[in-house]
């Protein structure tokens, strides 16, 4: 710590410039990581509700075809 103490205003000033510089650089990349990990998810949720949903719509679509051919024949 024998650099601080001899460090002028303008040093240690510029010094805290480039650790807050790498700080926010720190932040930007973890809400970047997280708002990706969160993105994929939520299209996991969507896509597998979106499946269930198509799945059911099939189902019903099928049956409901089946009563209509049992009511036809």
């Amino acid at each position: 710590m024998d650099l601080m103490q001899n460090a002028t205003d303008d040093q240690i000033a510029l010094l805290g410039c480039f650790v807050a510089l790498a700080a926010s650089t720190a932040l930007m990349y973890v809400s970047v990581f997280l708002s990706r990990s969160h993105r994929k998810s939520q299209l996991r949720e969507t896509m597998n509700r979106t499946l269930s949903l198509s799945a059911r719509g099939e189902q019903s679509t099928a049956s409901a075809a089946k009563g209509s051919q049992r009511k036809v024949a």
